[in-house]
């Protein structure tokens, strides 16, 4: 699991290179999208998701019923236990990610990014992806 709340967050990423280009420019996009939507107009670098809810990337090997690190604890099912407000299918150049977003408060959402490889493995968690996609 990773966390992007800042812009350094998706450098940071980007720079490991462990997903692809698609995925790492889509990650920039989105971040820079929030940005925006929430009206800020300093330097990337001084803007956070800290209090607006931020993204988090899923990975093979996280346990998606229990995410409580992120507020989404196992007693309720982690992800599979949410009411997502929306999910998005995503798919760029023969690749597939879902986005789900999570509102937590009025003032509070989290993004959820889901590539396609830890759905793959998943049929609950692939039904349960499909069933919300708008």
């Amino acid at each position: 699991m990773r966390t992007i709340k800042t812009i350094q967050d998706v450098r940071l990423i980007q720079s490991a290179q462990v997903f692809s280009d698609t995925f790492t420019s889509f990650l920039e996009e989105e971040f820079l999208g929030l940005k925006e939507a929430f009206d800020f107009d300093g330097l990337d670098e001084a803007f956070t998701l800290d209090l607006y809810g931020y993204m988090v990337v899923l990975e093979q090997g996280d346990n998606i019923r229990d995410l409580s690190v992120v507020g989404l604890d196992r007693e309720t099912g982690g992800l599979l236990g949410s009411l997502p407000e929306f999910v998005d299918k995503v798919e760029r150049h023969e690749e597939t990610w879902y986005k789900v977003v999570v509102i937590y408060t009025n003032e509070y959402a989290m993004s959820f990014i889901v590539p396609e490889n830890v759905v793959a493995d998943d049929e609950e968690l692939k039904t349960f992806l499909e069933a919300h996609v708008e």
